[in-house]
């Protein structure tokens, strides 16, 4: 009864942190008449998605008697797991994908590569997503929240919209700095202790200069292909406005009575030409005869 079904709900809720990924992968279908497997009410996915965003609902609703930093976390990448397993589903529509996604509050993430690859399966899943439906759920992630090696693969994933991707990128190339801030006040910390004492050794100091060295050539890479990306969108945008104001120009010569009366008169020329052919045929045919 749906009673039931909701009084259980509400106890997985209040278990959730205890939960794993199958124990939330409820099948779509229920047992019919005589054994036969028949589509429940209002589904048409694989996997009961509605009764999960209620047990998320019920969860986060006896969050504060809850330990809240670890249960976060944990809750977090359990629904990106999830999310990983529904993103598969054909039918599973994309504002179903991101409902799901924004269960959570922003910050109970503290790293989005569980949700970049949830949404990286979905996209390769729906290949004919519209471009709208494709930034509306790489919105939900957050690219500053992205691992190195996140960055690098979303870098070069061409399923990703082109503002994703240049968000990407920006998100990157902050990162390579503050790295390399970071291991410049190391550098130099050590360059002062040994002048001071010589108990650091100069190889580890000339191993720090070196990545530092390919950590510029890294964030002077990341700049060029984000202009080279920039003016990628520019030309579109311009593209795209020339051949309108063209096809309108043309449009509004063809209903011009000047293109008309050109067209008109030319053919009234090839008409006369054609009438001075034949007279001129049946001239020479008038003389050939005895």
């Amino acid at each position: 009864s749906p009673a039931l079904v909701s009084e259980l709900e509400k106890r997985i809720g209040m278990a959730m942190e205890d939960a794993s990924v199958y124990d939330l992968l409820i099948p779509g279908y229920t047992n019919g008449e005589q054994g036969k497997q028949v589509k429940s009410k209002g589904e048409q996915t694989m996997y009961n998605v509605d009764s999960v965003q209620r047990i998320l609902e019920y969860y986060l609703m006896n969050e504060p008697q809850q330990s809240q930093n670890h249960g976060k976390a944990n809750i977090s990448k359990l629904l990106d797991n999830y999310l990983a397993e529904i993103a598969g589903d054909p039918n599973l529509s994309a504002t179903k994908f991101q409902v799901i996604s924004e269960s959570l509050p922003d910050t109970a993430r503290l790293c989005d590569d569980g949700l970049y690859r949830a949404i990286d399966i979905y996209l390769k899943a729906h290949p004919d997503l519209s471009e709208h439906d494709r930034r509306r759920l790489c919105r939900v992630m957050d690219c500053r929240k992205l691992s190195v090696d996140a960055c690098s693969h979303a870098a070069q994933n061409d399923r990703l919209p082109l503002r994703t991707i240049m968000q990407v990128l920006f998100a990157e190339q902050v990162k390579l700095r503050a790295t390399m801030q970071m291991n410049q006040q190391t550098v130099n910390a050590d360059s002062s202790d040994h002048d001071d004492d010589n108990s650091s050794p100069k190889e580890e100091i000339k191993i720090l200069k070196l990545e530092l060295e390919k950590m510029m050539v890294l964030i002077e890479d990341l700049q060029s292909d984000y202009k080279n990306l920039q003016k990628d969108c520019e030309n579109m945008g311009r593209k795209q406005n020339a051949l309108s104001s063209w096809i309108l120009g043309w449009k509004k010569l063809k209903k011009s009575t000047l293109f008309n009366s050109k067209l008109d008169s030319n053919e009234n020329r090839e008409v006369k030409e054609k009438e001075k052919r034949m007279s001129s045929m049946l001239r020479l045919k008038r003389q050939s005869l005895p």
